[in-house]
């Protein structure tokens, strides 16, 4: 048995990365045929006992903790007579999402919805309803200051292993899923900055006299702890994952610049017999501890551009297709409501 299922997403709340889960109003429409009552139009409107009628039993799979459902169920007519069921779920709570945190602060989450049902997949087929439109309500986005919600949204047909032992327990299930773009701003000035002047700062050490380098390590040192303790902060906004994100490899690379820094002071006493000769080297390991910061940073902000704004750009474009096939349906609904009713 074919049950066709469309999600709106009427309110989505806050978006947590920490914990990988965000909070949502979600509303789950979902048909099935009803043979039993084809031509019945008289038995068409709302259900009150519902347990007369067979019922598919689906449920949210990525929903989290206690959630909140209200039902309503109709049966409606196509134009043949035929009896379709149909189920309206409105669910408030908070749905679990594996966030791919490797652009973060640059990254674009899915936000999904999972709508399964408890029979095998043999009996019943959980399939997208391509009548009713998939909608996401950007109006009621409660996150808006952190992150950029799309309106587009995609459907993926799936089937879950319920049972590890034995692969053939599997069940039918259709993942709707809208986009969210984080707001890196933040990050940027914060973090991206911050560290960046630290770094900047480490090479004004040059300036005190090389043949005091306790001086110049105590300077370096200092510098190299405060990015160890920008480094903490950003962990406490992430989860403990296994990979580096932008962010990561742009505080690593920091850091590691300013311990090279720390380790030519500590090495430029072994030339203090020849002097003229550590002048020249100092001048050289300068220059080039120089370029590679530039040429790191110019590359990094290059490379930002080129893949995590590439996503971006692609779920922009998205959004634009999808904004045009609303319109042109929005069109051919005003034509079929203007055109004049024959009349016998």
């Amino acid at each position: 048995i074919k049950v066709q299922v469309c999600v709106q997403f009427f309110k989505v709340g806050e978006i947590d990365t920490l914990k990988e889960q965000y909070t949502a109003d979600v509303i789950v429409r979902s048909r099935w045929r009803e043979p039993s009552l084809d031509g019945q139009l008289s038995e068409g409107g709302d259900i009150t006992d519902v347990r007369k009628y067979w019922n598919p039993k689906l449920y949210i799979e990525n929903s989290y903790g206690d959630h909140k459902e209200m039902f309503r169920y109709r049966l409606v007519f196509n134009d043949k007579g035929e009896a379709y069921m149909t189920e309206k779920r409105t669910v408030k709570g908070t749905f679990m999402e594996n966030l791919e945190l490797d652009d973060f602060p640059f990254d674009v989450q899915d936000l999904t919805v999972t709508v399964a049902s408890e029979f095998p997949y043999t009996d019943v087929e959980v399939v997208e309803d391509l009548e009713n439109h998939h909608m996401v309500n950007k109006q009621s986005f409660v996150d808006e200051q952190e992150w950029h919600l799309y309106s587009h949204t995609e459907c993926i047909q799936r089937e879950l292993t319920i049972d590890q032992f034995d692969p053939s327990v599997r069940r039918s299930a259709v993942s709707v899923k809208c986009r969210a773009a984080r707001r890196p701003g933040y990050f940027v000035w914060n973090i991206f900055m911050i560290t960046f002047l630290i770094c900047t700062l480490s090479f004004a050490t040059f300036s005190v006299d090389k043949w005091l380098p306790q001086n110049r390590l105590q300077l370096s040192f200092t510098l190299v702890l405060t990015a160890v303790a920008f480094k903490s902060v950003v962990n406490q906004s992430l989860p403990r994952i296994s990979y580096l994100t932008y962010m990561d490899k742009y505080l690593l690379a920091s850091m590691f610049m300013m311990s090279a820094v720390c380790t030519w002071h500590g090495v430029v006493t072994t030339l203090e017999g020849n002097k003229p000769l550590a002048n020249f080297i100092e001048y050289i390991v300068l220059g080039c501890l120089a370029a590679i910061y530039v040429v790191y940073n110019i590359g990094f902000c290059i490379l930002i551009y080129v893949f995590p704004c590439k996503k971006r750009r692609i779920m922009a474009q998205k959004d634009v297709e999808h904004n045009k096939r609303d319109d042109h349906r929005k069109h051919e609904l005003n034509q079929n409501n203007a055109r004049p009713k024959n009349s016998y």
